[in-house]
């Protein structure tokens, strides 16, 4: 087993991960000699939807990491059999979650794990956050036997630096994902996590606060000097990240001391995951923030940059908005019916509403002068 100091050395290289995500693999290499595995991986467990998706892995070949985020994480009888063990700071073996006599008829080992002659698993829960939980996990065949008690103390070593690492990789995370993507936009971005604190705000929105002309963040909660302007953006939020869904409400207008144009604010929920918040506890809720003293983008560029519309799905809510029918988009767009109904119910999915009348209010509220 590694020293206490070969171990201080390994929590810092994670440190050093947590800001530069390419020293990952080499992180989990070192646990793997620490821990005496053939594999080790990160990987964010959903405990809700039961589901797990590998971040990042040493000992395991980019096939084996596809097929299982794409299909065998639905499989793992370790995760759902010791759903009750993911808490904070836990080192779980595989006998702990699931029993051997069970795992070993499974599916999941037969068809999958058996590849890879990984039969013995250790996993350290680094977080939780809902259903959400972050894990190192090591694998091992069966010719090095079972893991015991000298990797779980490893394990335990390990976690409060692994933890404090992670938490710093997800807010880079978000900050990577904003600059890539919403910066670029001519108008104010807020996103919220589920508690209603604002946990990243573009450029845009952050001039806009930076004025301190009527609207700002404090204490993390974003606010109006104005009272009732106040009142009305907590309830818009409220609306947006109460479950399952809320109807969209009209934009909240937010009074300027300069006497300018008031601020439009609206808020909507975010039901689907970006795939630049892979591994980290996702915004629930976003606002758009315009300034009538400043031209906006296109309502549907809006959509397709939070919602992550992809084309074919923008161009048929862009034919929605101008009031054309699923069957006239479908036609237009020479793809069949129940093609266009396809694109539809994902749009749904997307934006968090659930019927054509509720996408076409959304469309209606957002900022920009026409729809596409």
């Amino acid at each position: 087993m590694p020293t206490e100091n070969e171990l201080l050395r390994l929590a810092l290289l994670a440190y050093e991960a947590a800001a530069e995500p390419s020293l990952w693999p080499r992180f989990l290499e070192r646990c793997n000699e620490a821990i005496y595995a053939d594999i080790t991986l990160l990987q964010v467990h959903d405990l809700r939807i039961r589901t797990s998706t590998i971040v990042a892995g040493f000992g395991i070949s980019s096939p084996f990491t596809q097929s299982y985020n794409e299909h065998y994480s639905k499989l793992n009888v370790w995760r759902d059999g010791g759903r009750g063990l993911y808490v904070p700071g836990a080192v779980n073996l595989d006998q702990e979650q699931c029993p051997r006599l069970v795992f070993e008829r499974s599916e999941f080992y037969n068809d999958y794990l058996r590849r890879m002659d990984a039969a013995y698993s250790i996993g350290a829960v680094i977080a939780r956050h809902g259903s959400r939980a972050p894990t190192l996990t090591g694998l091992r065949g069966r010719r090095k036997g079972e893991f015991g008690e000298a990797e779980r103390k490893v394990a335990q070593f390990l976690l409060p630096h692994l933890a404090r690492a992670w938490a710093v990789h997800e807010k880079l995370e978000l900050l990577a994902a904003g600059e890539s993507v919403l910066d670029t936009l001519p108008l104010g971005i807020v996103f919220f996590e589920a508690g209603g604190a604002a946990v990243y705000s573009n450029r845009r929105a952050e001039e806009i606060f930076r004025s301190d002309d009527g609207l700002a963040i404090r204490d993390g909660l974003i606010t109006a000097n104005d009272r009732t302007a106040a009142a009305q953006l907590r309830q818009a939020l409220n609306d947006a990240l109460a479950p399952p869904r809320s109807p969209v409400r009209e934009g909240v207008a937010i009074p300027r001391p300069s006497g300018r144009r008031a601020y439009q604010v609206v808020l909507a929920p975010i039901c689907s995951r970006f795939r630049q918040f892979a591994g980290v506890s996702a915004p629930r809720a976003v606002a758009f923030v315009t300034d009538p003293e400043r031209p906006g983008p296109a309502k549907t560029e809006i959509l397709v940059q939070i919602f992550g519309l992809t084309p074919k799905e923008a161009q048929i809510t862009e034919k929605l908005s101008n009031g054309k029918s699923v069957e006239q988009a479908a036609e237009e767009m020479d793809i069949t019916y129940q093609t266009a109904r396809t694109h539809l119910r994902r749009i749904f999915d997307k934006t968090g509403t659930s019927r054509q009348s509720e996408l076409l209010l959304l469309i209606a509220r957002l900022p920009g002068g026409v729809a596409a």
